[in-house]
């Protein structure tokens, strides 16, 4: 019964959700090889369908961190997808660290990437549950163990836009 439950959650979110990599259809015989690959990549059904993240160990209240398709680069929007990936517990301990340090509170951490993409003024839009536009949001990435500061392009309802000139760890403190 779990097992349908979380297949339920996982369709609609696929079908229904403007967070979606791409659409996807997957057809009933391939049910347990998507619960199975979602298993593996440690990620629940929705966030696997999704390319979020939405629970990590030892974060309660995490907002969903999910990137919207259509990655900037050079300037022009293309159809490449930002890879929202979990991080381990030290990683979060260091992002709330670094939140403690700047009087904010951690919204979301997770590793970045978009494989086989030129980053060159590339620009990444973040849904991020809970962010309103005109919040004080800011974002920082870890870089040989520093957190170094991001350029925040836009903050909107749930979405936060930032410059993406490579992969790593991120985490947005508001």
């Amino acid at each position: 019964m779990k097992k349908f439950f979380a297949l339920s959650l996982a369709l609609a979110l696929t079908f229904s959700s403007t967070v979606c990599a791409a659409e996807t259809v997957v057809p009933e015989k391939d049910f347990s090889k998507i619960d199975t690959l979602s298993y593996t990549a440690v990620k629940a059904l929705p966030e696997y369908t999704s390319n979020a993240v939405a629970e990590m160990d030892g974060v309660r209240d995490l907002p969903a961190i999910a990137s919207a398709s259509n990655l900037v680069t050079e300037g022009a929007q293309t159809n490449a997808t930002c890879i929202v990936d979990k991080v381990d517990v030290n990683a979060i301990r260091y992002a709330q660290d670094k939140a403690a340090a700047v009087g904010g509170a951690m919204l979301a951490v997770a590793k970045l990437s978009a494989p086989g993409v030129n980053l060159v003024d590339a620009q990444v839009a973040l849904t991020i549950e809970g962010v309103a536009a005109g919040d004080a949001v800011s974002v920082f990435k870890c870089v040989k163990g520093e957190w170094v500061a991001v350029d925040v392009v836009a903050v909107a309802e749930n979405t936060v836009t930032i410059k993406f000139d490579s992969e790593g760890i991120f985490t947005v403190i508001k």
